[in-house]
């Protein structure tokens, strides 16, 4: 289910972690209602700042880190680099949802709109 990807910045998932509306044990965040995500270091390409235009077609896209790396791409903090073109990026975490018989059957709302929003859209409600 590739087309159901989260992505999450760094700033926004410390601020819920702070918040107490997920959990992050390892790799995988839990969201208050239950849905579960399996998370991958990613960068959101934000815009080409060096003139180099975007032949890779990255701008607007997520990427995780590695299919950067593989495509040649060197990512540090808040920029990338791939061949002659440089990006702005917003770092943060890819996150896979991850459904098994342990779903919950329902959904608490915690109070946060976004969180919220996301947490229907996975379960279906």
């Amino acid at each position: 289910m590739a087309e159901h990807r989260l992505f999450v910045s760094q700033e926004t998932l410390d601020v819920w972690m702070t918040e107490g509306h997920v959990q992050v044990d390892g790799d995988v965040l839990t969201v208050a209602g239950g849905q579960r995500f399996q998370l991958k270091t990613a960068i959101h390409v934000l815009e080409e700042i060096a003139g180099g235009g975007d032949d890779a077609g990255l701008i607007g896209t997520v990427r995780d880190v590695e299919a950067v790396a593989a495509l040649g791409g060197e990512h540090v903090s808040d920029s990338l680099i791939l061949n002659e073109s440089a990006y702005t990026v917003v770092e943060g975490f890819l996150g896979e949802p991850i459904f098994d018989g342990d779903a919950p059957s329902s959904y608490a709302p915690t109070g946060h709109e976004t969180l919220d929003r996301v947490a229907r859209f996975f379960l279906g409600r």
